[in-house]
């Protein structure tokens, strides 16, 4: 009789140990799921992005939300970054020079899509481990009438900092 009871209670726990373990191993195969299912959410295709930037200056995505934001140059960023940070975002923006960079490196963003890069904004991101991807790169960002270097990427030529760089374009663009 003792032996029929340990054996069933050796049963038991072999019993317990299998459905604690195959319970773990269904709480993985959910948590592996859903990281995958927020990694592609998190990384939208750079088509989406495209069509997007036609028709709005910057965009946001973060916490599962798409933003777009409206106007020329650096203004959209630097409205942004007012009461935000571009922490676990993705942003995507229609032309990157230095001067952007570095706001969205101080914003903390850590992956970025662009149209148009220039080579000292891939150097920013490059120096501060910011993952971007671009369909061109050109030597800098010109003005307007494309006669000049940009006005803000001209500010920003001895800027290396990026919290400088906020501080000097928060000043100016209020």
């Amino acid at each position: 009789m003792v032996l029929l009871r340990a054996k069933i209670y050796s049963e038991l726990i072999m019993r317990k140990k299998f459905l604690f373990i195959s319970l773990l191993t269904g709480i993985f195969a959910v948590i592996t799921f859903a990281a995958s299912c927020g990694a592609s959410m998190f990384n939208p295709s750079k088509k989406v992005l495209r069509n997007y930037l036609k028709e709005h200056s910057l965009v946001v995505i973060k916490n599962g939300h798409t933003n777009f934001y409206e106007g020329r140059g650096i203004k959209p960023l630097i409205n942004y970054l007012k009461n935000n940070t571009f922490e676990n975002a993705y942003v995507a923006d229609k032309k990157i020079g230095k001067a952007s960079a570095l706001l969205i490196v101080y914003g903390h963003a850590q992956k970025v899509y662009t149209p148009l890069i220039s080579k000292p904004a891939i150097k920013v991101f490059e120096d501060n481990n910011v993952k971007y991807s671009a369909d061109e790169v050109v030597e800098n960002i010109k003005n307007s009438t494309g006669t000049d270097l940009c006005p803000m990427e001209k500010k920003v030529l001895n800027i290396d900092d990026p919290e400088k760089a906020y501080n000097l374009f928060s000043s100016i663009l209020k």
